[in-house]
């Protein structure tokens, strides 16, 4: 094999203190080395210890908390979805067996699925909203709340799908009340509405409130984009042509 030449990964020295502190330390910096290494499960267990570890989550910290679980989940969402479609197009053939086997290896990686989502929660329940000290941190953590019922309702059918989406609607619904006190284009309040308002399409099936929540975030974050922070305006364009698409979508 060949070798490939990656960019230096530059860790922090690690701090001499001991306790909590230098748990947490550790847990991030493996955290960073699994991610560079693309084991986002194992990424996703150090960034669970940091959080254990107690004490507030710094920005970047919190955006490796999200990637962790969003990236461990990413590809078996996919998984998921192929393998029912592979069951559907077998069955639709007359090979049962095969359709059976797509079945069984859908419901293998949904079991995956629904403990990655019970993890991000119960560490979001249990410990980061509550402990959310700013409406930004709030904001962010009552998001991945929401998004996480939403993806577990994704792939959940009768009671469990109804009982997920209606705690994603809360979660959402809290965020978006939180994320009030944030300017309208912040990244991160538009970023709730954009994933507020799929979830109100896909899961929900109400088209016209995910068009009234996106196209209110539009509304109000256009107006108030000067406003932003120079560091924050790209990321806050980029998620208003995201919902700009979905409104383009949905209207036809």
């Amino acid at each position: 094999f060949g070798s490939s030449r990656l960019p230096k990964l530059r860790l922090p020295v690690l701090a001499t203190h001991s306790g909590l502190a230098a748990m947490a330390d550790q847990a991030v910096i493996l955290a960073r080395v699994a991610e560079r290494a693309e084991r986002y499960d194992e990424m996703a267990d150090f960034m669970k210890q940091r959080v254990e570890a107690g004490g507030a989550l710094t920005s970047e910290e919190r955006d490796m908390f999200s990637a962790a679980f969003k990236n461990a989940l990413t590809g078996r969402r996919q998984a998921v979805r192929i393998a029912a479609s592979v069951a559907q197009q077998e069955n639709a053939e007359g090979r049962e067996g095969n359709s059976e086997l797509a079945q069984g290896y859908r419901s293998k990686v949904e079991t995956e699925l629904r403990g990655i989502c019970e993890k991000a929660l119960g560490l979001l329940e249990s410990t980061l909203v509550p402990s959310a000290s700013t409406s930004e941190d709030k904001t962010f953590y009552l998001k991945m709340q929401g998004d996480y019922y939403r993806y577990a309702a994704e792939f959940a059918d009768g009671d469990a799908r109804t009982t997920s989406a209606q705690k994603a609607e809360m979660a959402y619904a809290s965020g978006m009340a939180s994320a009030a006190e944030l300017l309208a284009a912040h990244p991160i309040r538009l970023g709730l509405a954009l994933n507020y308002s799929v979830f109100q399409h896909e899961v929900l099936k109400k088209t016209e409130e995910a068009v009234m929540t996106a196209q209110t975030a539009l509304n109000t974050a256009s107006s108030d984009l000067a406003n932003l922070p120079p560091e924050m305006q790209n990321d806050a364009v980029l998620t208003m042509q995201l919902l700009q698409d979905n409104l383009g979508l949905w209207r036809q």
